[in-house]
């Protein structure tokens, strides 16, 4: 068995620099991850390896790769998302040990250390105690995306059956908790024209901007409620407004305004509560007679919770702590990943460890090759501390 330090001797920042760089050159915004599943795929099967692509979405495929050491042993499921954000970015380039690019770090860097750290594996021939899937999806990025990739490879039932490791979000933190996350989208319209408003007072013609402005009032006073009661580790439940839009001029009364933003929530909450907050909010704000309200209440993931002694959990602080030298602490996830679906859908224990970028969904995206070499390296020494070597 090779020593983890010749392990990582292995590691090739070049490869990984070409391997991100090629991965964020191919535009794959949520909804159209065709082109780079197909570059992904062809990557994996460059190690030896069988891949599967799945057409549930044609656009936007997922993949299913197993590289399979003892049927007997842990399975361990390497998962990411290969869609990006639909903001506009610059073109891709490298400059000063960083790549540039719309998802150099969310997550085509993660996606590039998890194949970087097989490779290794295959080419020194590591006697696995157990065996790796590599799975990966798209239809991530909400508000166009909500999951339906991964759930989708979840539905299978056999894509993720033991533990699971994500290759983004914490990269000097572990989170063994999150918050579930809802996207709520409210459209409010009246028949008719744009009136001005002594007009509109005197017809009795509601304004569809007032409704909303008091249904934002209704979230807010959640929002403010909840702000005493903390969470040990992820604080208070939260509502936030993203848009709120109507109008076209001071004294006119619109036809139709929106209203949309997210509300965090502890991981003791199902869906089914979530959903009936909501008509609370609803049911304290009457609505005008001669109004239509529209509303979705979206997904993106349920609030997770994770014993701290969870195999996966150790393995990944044991795979830190042999890289960096460090313990790796423990906190909780304010944003939703792919992890908080695996917990609460899949019903298996998942980490998240990414790349260290911070610079997710901003205007210029970059990633460290540095981290991602670190994270390769990381992502070697957890799968042989979770899957174990034949003979030890």
């Amino acid at each position: 068995m090779p020593s983890l330090d010749s392990l990582f001797a292995r590691v090739s920042a070049e490869r990984l620099r070409d391997l991100t760089l090629a991965l964020v050159r191919i535009p794959s915004p949520t909804g159209d991850a065709r082109a780079v599943t197909a570059y992904y795929a062809e990557c994996v099967r460059a190690l030896g390896l069988p891949i599967e692509i799945i057409e549930t979405y044609p656009a936007s495929p997922s993949t299913v790769a197993r590289y399979e050491r003892n049927a007997r042993g842990r399975t361990l499921t390497l998962d990411g998302h290969l869609d990006t954000i639909h903001a506009p970015h610059v073109p891709p380039y490298m400059e000063g040990g960083r790549i540039y690019g719309r998802g150099a770090g969310d997550m085509k860097s993660g996606i590039a250390a998890m194949l970087e750290a097989v490779r290794v594996l295959i080419e020194a021939d590591v006697p696995l105690a157990g065996n790796l899937i590599l799975a990966t999806h798209s239809l991530h990025e909400a508000p166009i995306g909500h999951m339906e990739g991964l759930r989708d490879l979840i539905a299978r039932g056999d894509v993720f059956p033991e533990a699971a490791l994500v290759a983004e979000e914490g990269f000097d933190a572990l989170s063994i908790c999150g918050k579930g996350q809802a996207v709520f989208e409210i459209e409010v319209t009246r028949p008719g024209e744009v009136l001005h408003e002594n007009v509109a007072r005197r017809q009795g013609v509601p304004n569809p901007l007032e409704y909303a402005i008091r249904l934002a009032e209704r979230m807010m006073q959640h929002h403010d409620a909840a702000a005493p009661l903390h969470h040990l580790y992820l604080g208070p439940e939260t509502f936030f407004l993203g848009q709120v839009h109507g109008g076209d001029f001071y004294n006119r009364v619109p036809t139709r305004a929106f209203l949309n933003g997210t509300h965090r929530f502890w991981p003791n909450k199902s869906w089914a509560d979530i959903e009936h907050l909501f008509e609370e909010i609803f049911d304290a704000v009457p609505k005008p007679h001669g109004l239509e309200v529209q509303t979705r209440l979206l997904s993106n993931g349920l609030g997770y919770e994770m014993p701290e002694d969870a195999p996966i959990v150790q393995a990944l602080r044991t795979g830190y702590q042999q890289v960096t030298g460090r313990s790796l602490p423990l906190v909780g996830a304010l944003s939703v990943c792919d992890v908080n679906v695996i917990v609460r859908e899949a019903g298996i224990p998942a980490v998240a460890h990414g790349t260290g970028t911070t610079t997710a969904h901003a205007d210029l995206e970059w990633v460290d090759i540095e981290k991602v070499v670190r994270t390769t390296r990381v992502f070697i020494a957890t799968i042989l501390a979770y899957l174990g070597v034949k003979g030890e």
